[in-house]
């Protein structure tokens, strides 16, 4: 055990002291603030833009009006029914609502002139036209086409759509209302029929008492399953983290000879099992910064939000039930000693940075399979190909903690977690041989398919390594 504590300090210490790992740690929370933030700033600070509207009356655009009141009206009513569930006070919210809506993105200004030709100027910027905002360019125009069939949209800034779907929504609006009134129909018929609509609430049917068939599906029924698509999430990205380690640690080891200096103190499993600590230790402390980034926001946002505990407490109930956790932290082990061991024995192949890239494209391939797997199972875990994959060892560690909160049948959990036990044990094997061949005997990734063909017996002796 000394000897693997020292292989484990030596590797920990030689990566946590670089100042690599340190930006690579901070980067993570440090890139999701600015995410937030961005998108945050780039809605609040999105400019006024002027439009009109070239018709003979006012109908399209008042009704093109209509459709961003309507849109204000919504979000209003969503904001005040997710106050309700946070227990934030109505007036709170309806004041920072009232806020938000005095700033209209797009406002309709007068048409300063009546054809295309006459509005370029004012549509290129060269001329302005004044509004609450000041004076500005137009951002678009919508012109009324002679025979009355469409309303063309003008604009220099074909990226922006924000304003034409509005205009389309309104048009669709305003066709569903006149052809009510040609039929003889309220304009309100479809909204009223449908406020007479049956509710279709969704409900979890529990095996409790007789007399309590269940209850109303809550953020606590669903929570169990984020958080175990959460846990082999973070086993991916571990896996995925990890690559990068091995790989070059052991390409600089190899191509500087420092195994023959570990190989005559230690033993080359003790060796192993130090490394593997080492880079588990690695991404374990990235990814507990992580998670202690993720509590400090969340009790940051708990004592600014009132209601925010109620909504993270089930998470945190799902996160510490043994029925979930225990079965997702041995496939996490489990999963972690199966990939790590194969990487570090294609490692032990490589001597240069150049033939490591070689290897880079199928590991990728590798990887990108079970996060597929993962997209599956979290969208539907009851599906067949689910229960088929979730037999393939490459897969199994993740899709094991997919189905743990699914209640899936206990033979089934039991029978896939020793097939991990066998098939990792298998693989830490077979990947101690190429490693020893690789490290001690100078193979290259060339010679892989002999080395295979040698260990399960068909194959001849190994060849000699050439003398130094």
């Amino acid at each position: 055990m000394r000897n693997i504590f020292l292989i484990f300090r030596r590797d920990y210490l030689g990566y946590v002291k670089a100042w690599g790992f340190w930006l690579s740690l901070a980067a993570v929370p440090l890139f999701l603030m600015i995410g937030a933030s961005f998108g945050y700033f780039a809605a609040a600070s999105s400019p006024v833009r002027y439009y009109a509207v070239v018709e003979p009356s006012r109908v399209y655009a008042d009704a093109i009006d209509a459709e961003f009141q309507r849109r204000s009206r919504a979000a209003a009513e969503e904001a005040a029914a997710l106050a309700a569930q946070m227990n934030i006070p109505l007036a709170e919210a309806e004041e920072q609502l009232a806020d938000t809506a005095a700033t209209r993105r797009f406002i309709e200004v007068p048409a300063p002139a009546r054809t295309l030709e006459e509005l370029r100027p004012y549509l290129t910027g060269d001329r302005t036209v004044p509004g609450p905002a000041g004076d500005r360019g137009l951002f678009a125009v919508f012109i009324l086409s002679e025979d009355g069939s469409q309303l063309e949209y003008w604009s220099n800034d074909v990226n922006v759509d924000t304003l034409r779907r509005a205009a389309e929504a309104a048009m669709r609006d305003m066709g569903r209302r006149e052809a009510l009134a040609a039929a003889g129909l309220s304009p309100d018929f479809l909204r009223a029929a449908d406020e007479t609509a049956l509710a279709v609430p969704a409900f979890r049917l529990q095996a409790t008492q007789a007399g309590e068939s269940g209850a109303e599906v809550t953020v606590a029924d669903r929570a169990p399953a984020i958080v175990a698509g959460a846990l082999a999430y973070f086993l991916w990205l571990m896996i995925f983290s990890i690559i990068q380690y091995l790989l070059m640690g052991t390409i600089e080891e190899r191509s500087n000879k420092i195994f023959d200096t570990l190989l005559t103190s230690v033993k080359l499993p003790q060796l192993l099992a130090g490394k593997m600590l080492a880079v588990f230790a690695v991404t374990t402390t990235m990814i507990l910064s992580w998670t202690l980034f993720g509590a400090i926001g969340s009790v940051i946002t708990a004592s600014q939000v009132p209601g925010a505990m109620e909504m993270i407490r089930p998470f945190i109930a799902a996160a510490t039930d043994p029925g979930l956790i225990l079965p997702g932290l041995i496939s996490f082990v489990l999963g972690y000693i199966l990939y790590g061991t194969i990487f570090m024995a294609l490692g032990s192949l490589c001597d240069t940075i150049q033939e490591a890239q070689t290897l880079l494209s199928p590991i990728m391939i590798l990887l990108m399979l079970p996060m597929f797997a993962i997209f599956v199972a979290f969208q539907d875990p009851g599906s067949p190909i689910v229960d088929i994959t979730s037999w393939i060892p490459l897969f199994t560690p993740f899709l094991l903690i997919l189905r743990m909160p699914h209640d899936p049948p206990m033979w089934e959990v039991i029978a896939q977690m020793g097939m991990m036990v066998a098939v990792t044990a298998l693989v830490v094997w077979g990947s101690t041989k190429v490693y020893r061949a690789g490290a001690v005997h100078g193979a290259g990734i060339g010679e892989l398919g002999g080395m295979l063909k040698r260990a399960v017996g068909l194959g001849g002796k190994p060849k000699e390594a050439p003398a130094e």
